[in-house]
């Protein structure tokens, strides 16, 4: 059992991380967009993609969350072993730490209904399983020069 590889935890992160921007993109931009359009105008607010500055508050978020993904998928491998597995299992760790937890919470200030949630959970699961598996295969234990070596 090794050290962790930080400068790959970083790669995969970033890596991930797009995959987030990207898919989150696809869930609320697309399959969300109606929804988050009735939610914003209930609350008297402009819709996120009419305000730009928006989208770098969301992009470090997502950068953030998959570099969690994935620093998790490197601290549990060796216990779990290497491989799509623990991937997984760092990614629903993940998705549920920063996903459904947090909206539970909002759930009783009436922002948005329970479906809502719902859907927006089950739609951030299938994005982050895919960020972190991609940025989990791209993680290699033990230090870079000695990788290079052998």
């Amino acid at each position: 059992m090794g050290k962790m590889n930080v400068p790959r935890i970083i790669i995969g992160g970033v890596v991930a991380g797009i995959l987030c921007f990207i898919g989150d993109g696809i869930v609320h931009g697309v399959l969300l967009r109606e929804r988050w359009m009735q939610v914003m105008a209930n609350l008297g607010r402009k819709a996120a993609e009419e305000q730009p500055v928006h989208m770098v508050y969301y992009a470090v978020y997502d950068f953030a969350k998959a570099l969690l993904g994935v620093w998790l998928y490197a601290a549990i491998r060796p216990r779990f072993g290497p491989g799509g597995r623990t991937a997984v299992i760092a990614a629903v760790v993940t998705w549920a730490l920063v996903i459904p937890i947090a909206l539970l919470g909002l759930i009783p200030s009436a922002f948005f209904g329970r479906r809502f949630a719902l859907l927006w959970s089950i739609d951030g699961l299938v994005v982050m399983v895919i960020a972190i598996v991609v940025g989990a295969w791209l993680y290699r234990e033990g230090d870079t020069a000695s990788s290079a070596k052998t």
